[in-house]
């Protein structure tokens, strides 16, 4: 792989389940991903080198975000689930931003059943709308 070339996914696939790359290795290739705003990318190849820092920047990204997938993965590979607090924090700033299904389920995962109700309202209407 070139230096500073984001690997395909077969170099991917490599880097992730072949136990002779270094850990500081995957985890540069998981900050050129990151760079690149490709955040799933990065996510799982600092689960693979357990990059607390990377992690936790990539947590921050989502709630930030609103994207419950990519809190989950960093939430997970970090060894740390997301607690109430950072589902609902990242459920609001999905309503925020209009996404709707990913505050459903922070809002699920927070166990937080007012926001739940009010995010699955609003997702209603807009699959309501679009089926019109």
């Amino acid at each position: 792989m070139k230096k500073n070339a984001l690997p395909n996914s077969q170099q991917k696939r490599k880097l992730l389940f072949d136990k002779r790359f270094p850990r500081e290795r995957i985890i540069s290739y998981g900050d050129l991903f990151l760079r690149e705003g490709r955040l799933n990318d990065a996510a799982e190849l600092f689960v693979k080198a357990s990059h607390k820092e990377g992690l936790e920047h990539l947590k921050e990204l989502a709630i930030e975000e609103g994207d419950s997938f990519l809190y989950e993965v960093a939430s997970k590979g970090s060894g740390e689930g997301g607690g109430p607090k950072g589902w609902e924090t990242l459920g609001r700033n999905a309503m925020e931003r209009g996404k709707f299904s990913h505050a459903v389920r922070a809002f699920r995962k927070g166990e937080n059943a007012d926001l739940l109700k009010a995010a699955e309202e609003a997702l209603k209407e807009v699959v309501s709308v679009d089926k019109a």
